[in-house]
């Protein structure tokens, strides 16, 4: 490893760079964070799409955020965009795609760039009877970028909103008498992800005859392909929100617990301080992906055929979707009840 040094009175202009997605872009912000501390004069400007950009906005460690906009995103635009760089004096590159690397193709500038551990991911879903080693946490991972400047991301993601979001997620609760709720993210972008929906209201069922408090979280697409999970909150008192990123995280953070599939709320969640139990379906948590901090529980019955991907499948693959069927409502119940307590 190289080691690189400072300029005289340090960096002053660093652009840090993490497109996508929601829990990844949450995961960077430890590193955002020791970037500051060491360089506490610096600017530092962060790179992301539009739609992750209000849960970086607000974090006291960035001046800035570099939208990417939907329409924006061809290679001749990323090519007329890293323009905009050539005055910084650092880039810290935390996606190492295509993309990040058109952004931060500037010659003159010294540009960090986190492990990604291609093989050891590409062992572990192709491989898995060879036994390899687990891929470091995603937060470690990003962390290690900074090694060169001898500096480490140390900590939990901390999520920042706006006061409005704050004020919103009180009036909305209140609104609907649920003081400490449980809140439940059905939602994941890929099938083998998902929980059942079935598994979910029996879920919900336990919560009720507990007397436990209810709100689900997810897009709205996601709730309504959940009809029978919707009318099972509906019975039981609870409310599902939709609304956009800052409101959602400042809703986590009034609950009392959070059970999610692996998703980007789950990272939302645990960087709201908020206890999180996940349940891994065709990934696993070996892959990097389990959500940082403690007391959290993670759920994964590791069935010889997983994980099968890294990031999701449309189905299983060999049709039987046990990683996921055999996860017990009765399990995560567990899980969460000793989170309550």
């Amino acid at each position: 490893m190289k080691r690189l040094e400072a300029p005289p009175g340090g960096f002053r202009r660093i652009a840090v760079i993490r497109l996508s997605s929601l829990g990844d872009v949450v995961l960077t912000l430890p590193t955002v964070r020791a970037l500051k501390h060491a360089f506490p004069a610096a600017a530092i400007d962060y790179w992301t799409k539009e739609e992750f950009a209000d849960l970086v906005r607000h974090d006291p460690a960035i001046a800035h955020v570099r939208e990417l906009e939907r329409d924006a995103r061809r290679i001749e635009d990323l090519v007329s965009m890293s323009a905009e760089l050539e005055e910084r004096d650092l880039i810290v590159d935390l996606h190492s795609n295509w993309r990040s690397r058109v952004l931060s193709f500037q010659p003159r500038i010294p540009v960090l760039r986190a492990p990604r551990y291609r093989l050891r991911r590409s062992l572990l879903v192709h491989a898995r009877w060879l036994g390899p080693q687990p891929v470091p946490p995603a937060v470690t991972r990003f962390g290690a970028a900074l090694a060169p400047l001898g500096l480490a991301a140390e900590g939990t993601p901390e999520l920042h909103v706006d006061a409005a979001s704050e004020h919103w997620a009180e009036e909305w609760l209140r609104a609907r008498g649920l003081s400490h709720p449980v809140a439940l993210a059905p939602g994941a972008r890929h099938a083998t992800k998902r929980w059942p929906e079935d598994s979910w209201c029996a879920l919900i069922d336990r919560l009720a005859a507990a007397r436990i408090p209810i709100v689900a979280l997810s897009l709205a697409s996601e709730r309504d392909a959940l009809p029978k999970l919707r009318a099972s909150l509906e019975r039981a008192g609870g409310a599902w929100s939709c609304e956009r990123l800052p409101r959602m995280a400042a809703l986590l953070s009034r609950c009392r617990a959070c059970a999610s599939c692996d998703s980007g709320i789950m990272h939302v969640a645990a960087a709201r301080g908020v206890r999180v139990v996940v349940m891994f379906g065709s990934t696993a948590p070996e892959l990097g992906f389990a959500p940082a901090g403690e007391g959290h529980a993670v759920l994964c019955r590791h069935e010889p055929c997983q994980p099968c991907t890294l990031h999701g499948r449309a189905r299983c693959p060999r049709g039987h979707f046990r990683c996921m069927t055999e996860l017990r409502d009765g399990e995560v119940w567990e899980a969460l009840a000793a989170r309550l307590r």
